[in-house]
């Protein structure tokens, strides 16, 4: 079991501190975690952390120091991403009405931020803005040239694909889809990680397990897990 995607109050939308998220994962037998708050270079989602006082609270737990860093593409990138263990690279803005038009102009932004910063380690929940669609419908396959692109420039640069559980509750898939995530396979991709995104402590490890059978279910038999380094673990 990991959780490699755990918000703690150094985030604005959590209440939960880092002893109540360890003391949930050790009940729920989850041996490995990384709390990624968020480091939000958005104007609409600004939060910046004092990042060697997160860094001494992580490292006192003997936690690897994790962080979600959400970027527009525009606003200056005043953090030291190499003072973090693992970072989550997000992007949370998507226009209204959301639309496969809104989709498409997602997917072009992530990758434009990707071709200017290679400082993370993995890419968070791809199809995102599918969260918020008001009949949750999945990226039509006329954006699947421009996800290849993405998951390529996520092979090629030895980059990780995470596998968010939070959408589950909402419509039984991850971010990305089961078909993104089969895409990936196809294309070469195995490096996975899985995350609760989860806001409060009790969340931790939330859909986890479900995330690993579907994973199995469409060929993938390894995840990573970091111990000091990476390493592939079998499901």
């Amino acid at each position: 079991m990991e959780d490699y995607h755990i918000h703690s109050n150094f985030s604005p939308d959590s209440n939960s501190t880092v002893e109540e998220i360890i003391q949930v994962a050790r009940e729920k037998g989850i041996g490995h975690i990384i709390i990624t708050d968020h480091f939000e270079l958005a104007d609409q989602h600004a939060n910046e952390i004092d990042v060697e006082t997160y860094r001494k609270v992580m490292e006192r737990y003997s936690l690897p120091v994790g962080v979600e860093l959400g970027w527009d593409g525009i606003k200056e990138l005043n953090v030291d991403t190499s003072k973090f263990d693992y970072v989550l690279l997000s992007h949370h803005f998507v226009e209204e009405p959301i639309t496969q038009e809104s989709y498409k102009n997602y997917l072009l932004r992530i990758l434009d931020i990707m071709e200017r910063f290679d400082g993370y380690h993995a890419l968070a929940h791809l199809d995102f803005p599918r969260r918020y669609h008001p009949s949750k419908e999945p990226f039509s396959l006329e954006l699947f040239d421009i996800i290849a692109e993405i998951l390529n420039k996520v092979i090629r640069n030895g980059k990780i694909l995470e596998v968010n559980m939070s959408s589950f509750k909402l419509y039984n898939e991850p971010n990305p889809s089961l078909e993104i995530l089969k895409l990936y396979r196809s294309l070469g991709g195995r490096n996975i990680v899985i995350g609760s995104d989860a806001h409060d402590a009790q969340h931790v490890g939330r859909y986890v397990l479900e995330g690993i059978e579907m994973l199995k279910s469409i060929g993938y038999n390894y995840i990573l897990v970091f111990d000091m380094e990476w390493r592939e673990v079998k499901i």
